[in-house]
């Protein structure tokens, strides 16, 4: 029976070939997109999978919302057999509110892509909605692109399909065969693409349209002397880059430390290309990214400060004990003490680190340590118990307490630095320098820290989205100012809730897509009261398969450890506690700062 059931498959396949013909399948680049629900998610990521169906869905499309019933039942008869199913939404009248809740109306429940640039719709070469796609996520190619099948018409229904080309399509990809091609397009709505047709007519400026978002979101880092690893000098040099300037947007890369923005609260200074600068870039840069003839390049009229400390002159400097970087390996974290040398207590109001050699010092936390437990070895070092005033990792910024509210530095404390180093091809020496700026006399409020975290658990060996949760109790009043989400290699996503005490709760950050090399503070626009008895949480997930290109070795089980071949998680936050200044702290009095010195 087996023998003929496959001469049966092997017919139907060459006949399915034989009615719509064949045809070499076509290539498209990774991209990497959030869904309805703010989930992120990268074609290529799926490549332990044997194919990825991609269905175009569009809000208030009957023969879509037809379609997809369909789809469903394709989707659970494929279940198991290594198929992945999205549906994506380019349509530029629908947002994300909207789409949420056509799939609550017509129960999708499929991941709904987000396509808000259509760049990736156009690179597939949609034209209607009720297209289907057949992408082999290990090449990337797109195997079959038409109907689901050939039941829906414009008005009309057959009451069944004469031809199932999706389900066809599926069935040769799972048994090794050729997808046959040729399929009629699908009988979709039409979809406008009003950026396309605009810039098909219209001359993109490289000064007056790139250049300025060039500089408005990646010049403070590709400078020279920054920490990107190509320094935007010239037009010449960004046309250069342009080809890997479009894969890092597309897959979401860069720019570094994205967030949703569509839920949680306002952040500040948040790094974001829009969708209309997206497609701006990717037509240009699809064009050959040309300068006109006659323009301008205002890139190599930008200068940069060479100031060590951006908040300019520190009030104490530290130098840290210099460290050797070999030229290649991977680097064990490094805890490294700061004698402070304080003969009294001093109020801070900022702290900055000053990198020696910005290519290999991938991130520093600084833990202040008290008089009574100075010794490295005393406590769990970097485990979130102790007490963390500041850090560095590139892109983010110093660590400035708002609000005329400080920490508190008793005399006779150290800090211990937790140092994170990555090897550059050649062999260095990081001198970085710890900056610390003194409040003129005891300020108004006292600034705290915490941390949600979770230290007693087990990742298992290829496991993709292993969740976990970490909380912190709020027992007094209090102002939460910042979140710094931490977690070590397999870290894939982390957001924060506030769940108060009435019951009630509320989003406040969404990291999708966390990534190690980017150690950023989120910090909140507005500071946000916590009432005693809120319960702040942590949730994310930790990613120990092979599709983490950072995972050191998905075969192994990781538990909580200190090294990167260990893993934490760990949602630090700045707040302070209503209640909590100086006085109660019995420390309003302090030196004059200028008697103040460090080493």
């Amino acid at each position: 029976m087996k023998f003929y059931r496959l001469l049966l498959l092997f017919l139907a396949t060459s006949l399915s070939a034989t009615l719509y013909g064949a045809a070499q399948p076509t290539s498209i680049g990774d991209f990497a997109l959030l869904d309805h629900q703010g989930k992120f998610h990268q074609l290529s990521w799926y490549d332990d999978q044997k194919a990825v169906v991609i269905y175009i869905q569009g809000n208030g499309c009957p023969i879509a919302r037809n379609g997809a019933l369909t789809l469903k039942a394709i989707r659970d008869d494929f279940a198991g057999q290594g198929v992945e199913f999205f549906m994506l939404n380019p349509q530029p009248q629908d947002d994300r509110d909207s789409i949420a809740a056509e799939a609550a109306e017509f129960n999708y429940d499929f991941p709904i892509l987000l396509d808000k640039s259509q760049l990736v719709a156009e690179s597939l070469g949609v034209d209607r909605t009720s297209e289907v796609f057949v992408i082999d996520p290990k090449t990337l190619q797109v195997l079959y692109h038409g109907p689901i099948d050939d039941r829906l018409g414009y008005e009309a229904q057959k009451p069944e399909a004469q031809n199932h080309y999706l389900r066809d399509a599926l069935t040769a990809v799972l048994s090794g065969t050729a997808v046959a091609q040729g399929a009629p397009e699908a009988p979709g709505c039409l979809i406008s693409f009003p950026a396309r047709d605009k810039y098909q007519n219209t001359t993109i400026s490289y000064a007056d349209d790139i250049a300025p978002i060039l500089m408005e979101n990646c010049v403070s880092c590709h400078h020279d002397g920054g920490i990107a690893p190509w320094s935007m000098n010239d037009h010449k040099m960004v046309q250069g880059w342009s080809r890997m300037m479009k894969e890092v947007l597309m897959t979401r890369r860069m720019p570094p430390g994205q967030i949703d923005t569509h839920v949680g609260k306002p952040i500040k200074d948040v790094v974001e290309i829009t969708p209309e600068e997206l497609q701006m870039l990717v037509y240009w840069i699809d064009a050959g990214a040309p300068m006109g003839e006659g323009e301008k390049d205002p890139l190599p009229e930008l200068t940069f400060s060479d100031s060590l400390f951006a908040l300019g002159e520190p009030d104490l400097i530290y130098s840290v004990p210099a460290q050797s970087i070999p030229a290649t390996g991977l680097i064990d974290y490094r805890y490294v003490p700061v004698e402070l040398n304080l003969d009294e207590d001093v109020w801070i109001k900022a702290i900055e680190f000053a990198p020696g050699d910005r290519k290999v010092l991938h991130h520093v936390i600084a833990y202040l340590q008290s008089p009574a437990d100075k010794s490295a070895g005393g406590r769990d070092e970097g485990d979130g118990r102790d007490d963390s005033i500041g850090g560095f990792a590139p892109g983010r910024q110093a660590d400035v307490f708002r609000d005329n509210s400080g920490r508190l530095i008793r005399k006779g404390s150290n800090l211990l630095l937790q140092m994170h180093y990555t090897t550059s091809g050649k062999e260095t020496v990081d001198e970085t320098t710890v900056g610390i700026y003194l409040h003129d006399k005891p300020p108004k409020y006292v600034m705290s820290g915490g941390v949600a975290g979770q230290r007693r658990f087990m990742v298992p060996p290829h496991a993709k989205e292993h969740e976990l949760e970490g909380e912190m109790l709020i027992e007094h009043d209090a102002y939460l100012y910042g979140m710094t989400p931490h977690m070590h290699f397999r870290g894939r996503y982390m957001s924060y809730s506030a769940e108060y005490p009435d019951g009630t709760s509320e989003l406040l950050l969404s990291v999708p897509k966390y990534n190690f090399n980017w150690q950023f503070s989120y910090d909140l626009e507005e500071p946000l009261l916590l009432p005693a008895g809120t319960r702040l949480v942590a949730r994310g997930a930790m990613d120990n398969s092979a599709q983490n290109p950072f995972n050191p070795n998905p075969e192994v089980p990781v538990v909580f450890g200190l090294q990167t071949k260990h893993e934490m998680f760990f949602g630090f936050n700045t707040l302070r506690y209503v209640g909590d200044t100086p006085e109660s702290l019995g420390a309003s009095k302090i030196p004059d700062k200028e008697s103040v010195s460090g080493s």
